[in-house]
């Protein structure tokens, strides 16, 4: 959002809050020598008043939490090649894990977090993995082939890989009839 936008957004607020805060006194019968037209004010109009009260203080709320917003930036992770820099968001990256493991036999399902820092990427992964799988083994291998498939792509090298396998995948028993 804009700086205009958030400086509108905000007064908008502003005005709504104060017509919300208004309305609500009448209803209570505080607004006193503020409101002389709606002396006695009967149940209906009191109802429709507490309506455009209530929705005026929920606009300027939302209109306030707009204003005051921060955009959020995906993290980048910067490379240097020889002809410059090259940046890679850690959803990309994360992407990218997520493909290389899914790829090899035996995961069932995997989720993958990475953490980027100046020492370079560090990379997650939880998998599922089937019953007659060597988990070391797998595990090994998800790592050599996400370090591998990362590099590959994006020319930067893993810090590290690390594995938690978190279930072992029941087998689809088959029936017979």
């Amino acid at each position: 959002m804009k700086f205009w936008d958030r400086v509108i957004g905000f007064l908008a607020g502003i005005i709504l809050a104060v017509f919300g805060v208004l309305m609500l006194l009448i209803i209570f019968k505080t607004a006193g020598p503020l409101v002389s037209s709606l002396n006695n004010p009967s149940i209906k109009e009191l109802w429709w008043l507490m309506l455009i009260g209530f929705i005026s203080l929920i606009t300027a709320i939302y209109l306030f939490s707009m204003a005051f917003r921060t955009q959020h930036e995906e993290k980048t992770i910067i490379g240097e090649t020889s002809l410059g820099e090259i940046r890679i968001t850690v959803s990309a990256v994360e992407n990218l894990a997520l493909r290389a493991v899914r790829k090899l036999r035996g995961v069932k399902e995997a989720h993958v977090g990475v953490r980027a820092d100046l020492s370079g990427l560090d990379i997650f992964i939880e998998v599922t993995v089937n019953p007659d799988l060597s988990i070391p083994q797998i595990s090994e291998e998800i790592k050599t082939r996400v370090d591998e498939y990362v590099y590959e792509t994006v020319g930067m090298r893993v810090n590290s890989v690390k594995v938690l396998v978190t279930k072992v995948a029941m087998e689809a028993k088959t029936r017979l009839e």
